[in-house]
């Protein structure tokens, strides 16, 4: 016993004699910051307003990093989960085309549709099988009974087939054929997978491109940009208003103005458009005209599958009934959805709402909404949110596992789960004040940052990746106060706006200093920004110089396009350009197409030496472009693929990268497809800083680190400095290269 004793004592010794010398496991935290700049980051550090990020930059590094081209959101953060070039993981800007139609798509979250079950042979299969189950039971009763005519076997029999017809009209009435589903354009493998696979405990938080939610092994991932709203778009805002004259402008942005008859008895009852009844009414039009060759005849079907929908009470949206009443003298407005009621006075939030859209008796959606009251007086304004899916409703894969969304609700309470969670769509609508827009921002962040310092306390993480986004939308939006020289610059706000920028970068300072805490210590931690900012007083408009020299033929105007347009398939651009004289065409944030023979639908420029020659041209007038204003050259330079990315498909991959100067923007209309009279125009939207078409050297990106660097960094340098600090091997594929001193260097 003595000497079993002694050697279990020795045993235990050499244990811990060996963790004590093993060298901790180590552990990475790495906070995004959507948009955060070099140069506010230096004044406001320099000024002594973030403590906490000097800190890191005097014991650890900083330096500005080099972002993709373009320096757009969606490139730059698929680079840095992917550490591929924009070409070689397909998301190179924030649209991608259909070649077939020329038809735009969103590349984050482009909506396609799948089989449910069967599809179409569900009503067919299922009672078949039904019914052959049943003539198996009767043949089994038939040899056991030796009563060939037994009242039983009738019955059955009978029972069965009332079975089957039943199943046939449930399957019928109230399955789908298929179902919507999102897809992803980005190619290759998050680092945090390899991470994984390596054995670490991974969470990933709110980073964009990460929808839908892919399984990774004992990974935690609540994804990001690329969530839509309910409606299946970055997000619809809602205005109900009794003013008759109230517009989004030019709506470019698809703000939803619901009318509410001013002079009827309160409350008043409207609708709250909800999700697109794809699965009863949009499938099932497309299928009625999907086996006619003729396009008469097969919008002739479509036609007949809508009236016959309608008259049936299938209706192309699934609404609910809102009912609203005001009192102009109190400042109040009251409403009530579904069971739920509150009272709003001016400039009041109400508490989350929850939603049930119904498609049918047993098909629902789950989602929720805030209202804020703008107005009351001279008219009602009363804004709704964008429709979030509600984190409980599991068949939308917004995290990973599919219910750790809803163990975070169940945690830390409501929060956006849309990828573009604050809105700044209604202010740059002219539809709200900045006072509205910054409350809104200040609570998504509270949600998410509540949310961090609980995961970071946890521990249960071997590596932690968060990106925030508010550094990013609040630059969008408020620029025009900080540069003198906007159109819409305004000199007695701009001390209120400037100084609630100075905040936003405070935060951003105090959620570092939070995670700093929070997180074990010997931790590496990166701090970092896919881009920076600069000022978009002018809009380009690409297409508008195309025609003008040659390039590309309009039959008649295009008009004003909007968001929507890009889920419509009758958009104007497509019946109004003459493709069998146009060359070359614009679409997206920079993004120049040759139509190409053989590739577009309606191609006319032969490849090789034709092809090779129009680039060449275009590379080299472009930036001749003159603003006739103020004779500044808007366009810097304008880069071949090849210049820009290896390994990308020619199919999909633009042609040319058109960059601008600061101060210039490619236009909304242009991004869209369209093209307005003007070629270069003042931008009087609130949307007054960008980034999405400037040479990425204009607007770098923010990294700091508790480590040294060993170099200048770039962000597709950022997976294998992770995985390495990690101590995980990094994959050979990856085309960057580690940039920090330390563990696992």
């Amino acid at each position: 016993m003595n000497r079993l004793r002694a050697v279990l004592t020795g045993l235990f010794l050499a244990a811990a004699l060996i963790s004590i010398g093993a060298a901790p496991k180590p552990k990475v935290v790495v906070l995004g910051f959507d948009g955060a700049d070099p140069t506010l980051v230096r004044r406001y550090m320099a000024e002594g307003d973030l403590p906490h990020l000097a800190a890191l930059a005097r014991e650890g590094s900083y330096h500005d990093l080099q972002v993709t081209n373009p320096p757009q959101t969606p490139v730059s953060w698929g680079t840095f989960q992917t550490g591929w070039n924009p070409g070689r993981d397909q998301v190179f800007d924030f649209l991608v085309r259909d070649l077939k139609g020329y038809k735009p798509r969103f590349a984050l979250m482009e909506e396609v549709s799948r089989p449910f079950l069967l599809g179409r042979w569900n009503r067919w299969v299922f009672p078949g099988l039904l019914m052959i189950l049943v003539l198996g039971v009767v043949v089994l009763l038939r040899g056991a009974l030796r009563r060939p005519s037994s009242p039983l076997l009738f019955l059955v029999a009978g029972l069965g087939a009332l079975l089957a017809a039943g199943l046939f009209f449930f399957i019928s009435t109230y399955l789908p054929t298929r179902l919507p589903a999102p897809y992803n354009h980005l190619k290759g493998k998050p680092f945090w997978k390899t991470a994984a696979q390596a054995g670490e405990r991974c969470l990933v938080f709110r980073v964009p491109d990460t929808f839908p939610a892919r399984p990774f092994p004992a990974g935690r991932l609540l994804s990001g940009l690329g969530v839509p709203d309910m409606r299946g778009r970055v997000g619809t805002p809602y205005i109900f208003t009794t003013d008759p004259s109230l517009t989004a402008g030019d709506n470019e942005f698809s703000v939803e103005i619901v009318p509410v008859p001013p002079q009827a008895a309160q409350p008043v009852t409207v609708s709250i458009k909800g999700p697109f009844n794809k699965p009863f009414y949009e499938y099932a039009v497309q299928d009625a005209g999907a086996g006619a060759n003729d396009p008469t005849v097969r919008a002739e079907l479509k036609k007949r599958c809508e009236a016959k929908l309608q008259k049936e009470g299938i209706r192309p949206t699934v609404d609910v009934p809102l009912k609203v009443s005001w009192d102009a003298g109190a400042g109040t407005c009251s409403f009530e959805v579904q069971g739920q009621r509150a009272t709003l006075k001016k400039g009041q939030w109400s508490e989350w709402v929850v939603l049930d859209f119904a498609f049918n008796r047993i098909l629902h959606l789950k989602g929720m909404v805030r209202f804020y009251l703008l107005d009351v007086s001279p008219s009602l304004k009363l804004y709704m949110s964008p429709i979030h899916f509600h984190p409980e409703d599991e068949g939308i894969p917004i995290s990973y596992p599919r219910d750790y969304a809803e163990q975070l609700m169940k945690r830390f309470g409501c929060y956006k789960t849309m990828g573009w969670a604050i809105d700044t769509w209604t202010i740059s609508s002219g539809l709200c004040d900045e006072d509205q827009f910054l409350s809104d921002m200040n609570q998504t962040v509270d949600a998410y940052e509540r949310m961090m310092n609980g995961l970071l306390k946890d521990g249960d993480w071997d590596l932690y990746v968060q990106v925030y986004e508010f550094t990013d939308r609040i630059a969008h939006v408020l620029w025009r106060y900080m540069d003198p020289g906007h159109p819409l610059y305004d000199a007695a706000k701009a001390p209120k706006y400037q100084e609630a920028m100075r905040q936003a970068y405070i935060r951003m300072d105090r959620i570092v200093g939070e995670a700093m805490a929070e997180m074990p210590k010997g931790a590496t931690l990166i701090v970092l920004s896919d881009h920076g900012f600069t000022s978009f007083r002018r809009a380009v408009n690409t297409n508008r110089w195309l025609i003008d020299h040659g390039y590309m033929t309009l039959k008649s105007g295009t008009g004003v396009l909007s968001l929507e347009d890009l889920f419509d398939n009758d958009r104007l651009l497509f019946k109004n350009v003459d493709w069998s004289k146009t060359r070359a065409y614009a679409l997206g944030l920079g993004n120049v197409y040759i139509n190409l023979k053989g590739r577009e639908e309606h191609g006319i420029v032969a490849p090789g030496a034709e092809y090779d020659a129009l680039c060449a041209e275009l590379k080299r007038e472009l930036p001749q472009m003159v603003d006739p204003e103020n004779g500044a050259h808007p366009v810097f330079a304008v880069y071949t693929r090849d210049e820009l990315y290896k390994r990308y498909d020619p199919d999909l991959t633009p042609d040319l990268r058109v960059t601008n100067t600061p101060d210039y923007r490619v236009s909304w209309q242009t991004s869209l497809g369209g093209a307005p009279e003007a070629l270069i125009e003042d931008n009087l939207k609130a949307w007054s800083g960008d980034h999405c078409s400037l040479a990425p050297s204009f607007v770098p990106g923010i990294f700091f680190s508790n480590r040294e660097l060993s170099r200048a960094p770039n962000m597709i340098d950022m997976a294998p400095t992770i995985l390495n600090q990690l101590g995980v091997p990094v994959p050979g594929d990856l085309e960057g290269r580690p940039v920090l001193k330390g563990p696992g260097a």
